[in-house]
């Protein structure tokens, strides 16, 4: 009996993933992955927000599928980012670009890491993936996919054709399904909020405790990826020593300067939309956008936190709720921008402004090359990887989702 169960067990794992390309959740803002320090250290997962025994990925493994989690630079920008998760996938040196390493004042190569899905894109079981990005790991999912298939004409322009990333080439169309979770796909107004001076003192001081703590145990808890910048060099992907103390405090200065390669600028709604505007969907890919909103109306034109918003999102969502800034007008900013999941505002969490888009149907088929902006759900920002949600819940909502989005069409 023991035999034929364990039997069982293979035939079941191996029908899962048969039926479901390979999944690589992209983390957020601040977050971390399966080589930070909070996971291997701390077993603290981001996925599932517990150092207890609720794992969403190990439970998602359990049932025969194949999913990543990498580490991404938590405080850097969605280009660094997508570049990091080429290599990460493909294996080699991060290439930052030539025409964006020289443009933005940073060098133009990182760590070189041995690669996860060498065969992706091949015939057989990694031929395509799909990503999973939450809060910022929407943008940086975006940009990724974009850069696949369209690759960057800036990039292919200016650089020697045997010098040249794959990743800027384009044509590369092994992006199964997207989704994002409370993307932050147009920015926030809760950015826009602190306006370019408060932006440029909180990354300040962000940046600036990276290069002090740099030498510190404390980074190897949460690496901050800001290798390119001479901010920090702690990895054992990347060889070179660590800069002194007065080069780090210069690589953040350098960093504080750049609007469209910092993360801080790219969350207000203006960056972004400028960074939106020349993307253009893969036709093979199917793009979904889950939004939710834990907010409601005072009665007073104002939007207010439900009660159930966690405590610490109720602060940022009043000041989202009420904040009607002028300067976003051209953006067909009204009152209808003021609900939000407590750190983004409903309207951005859907499809790049940019881009075409149709609400989800279930009974209507969906089509690839089209973002489809599903219903918004009664969450807030952080439900998605579990703070406030009950473990049964949350691994039903991710096991339907590969059942309905994610497993081989």
């Amino acid at each position: 009996m023991k035999k034929e169960n364990q039997t069982n067990d293979i035939i079941k794992e191996q029908e899962n993933i048969s039926r479901s390309y390979p999944t690589v959740f992209i983390h957020g803002l601040g977050g971390w992955g399966e080589e930070d320090g909070m996971e291997t250290k701390l077993r603290y997962r981001y996925w599932g927000f517990s150092s207890g025994e609720r794992d969403l990925l190990a439970h998602l493994k359990n049932e025969g599928y194949e999913v990543f989690n990498p580490s991404l630079g938590p405080f850097t920008s969605a280009w660094d980012r997508a570049c990091e998760l080429w290599a990460y996938l493909f294996g080699g040196k991060v290439d930052f670009g030539k025409y964006h390493s020289e443009t933005y004042g940073h060098l133009r190569y990182g760590r070189t890491y041995p690669g996860v899905l060498k065969d992706l894109g091949r015939p057989g079981p990694h031929e395509m993936i799909n990503l999973i990005g939450h809060s910022f790991g929407g943008p940086t999912a975006i940009l990724f996919v974009d850069l696949l298939w369209n690759g960057s004409e800036k990039e292919r322009a200016c650089t020697p054709e045997d010098q040249l990333s794959p990743l800027f080439v384009g044509g590369k169309a092994f992006i199964n399904c997207l989704i994002t979770l409370s993307g932050a796909n147009n920015g926030t107004t809760f950015a826009d909020f602190f306006g370019e001076k408060g932006i440029k003192a909180l990354a300040g001081v962000i940046y600036t405790a990276n290069a002090l703590a740099a030498p510190t145990p404390l980074m190897r808890l949460l690496d901050f990826h800001t290798d390119q910048w001479g901010i920090m060099s702690r990895s054992k992907y990347y060889p070179y020593g660590m800069p002194s103390l007065k080069n780090r405090l210069n690589g953040v200065q350098r960093l504080l300067n750049q609007r469209l390669d910092n993360v801080g600028y790219e969350l207000q709604v203006e960056y972004a939309a400028e960074i939106n505007k020349g993307l253009r969907p893969c036709p093979s890919t199917y793009y979904y956008a889950f939004r939710c909103c834990r907010t409601h109306s005072d009665g007073n034109g104002h939007q207010v936190p439900d009660r159930d918003m966690r405590r610490i999102l109720k602060l940022w969502s009043t000041v989202i709720g009420r904040y009607q800034p002028n300067k976003l007008a051209p953006y067909g900013f009204d009152e209808s921008w003021l609900p939000s999941d407590g750190i983004v505002n409903v309207k951005c969490l859907g499809a790049p402004f940019s881009l075409p888009c149709l609400k989800y149907d279930p009974a209507v088929p969906t089509k690839p090359g089209v973002w489809y902006e599903m219903p918004v759900e009664d969450k807030h920002h952080m439900s998605w990887v579990g703070i406030g949600e009950d473990e049964k819940a949350l691994f039903s909502f991710f096991d339907d989702l590969y059942d309905s989005f994610l497993n081989n069409k």
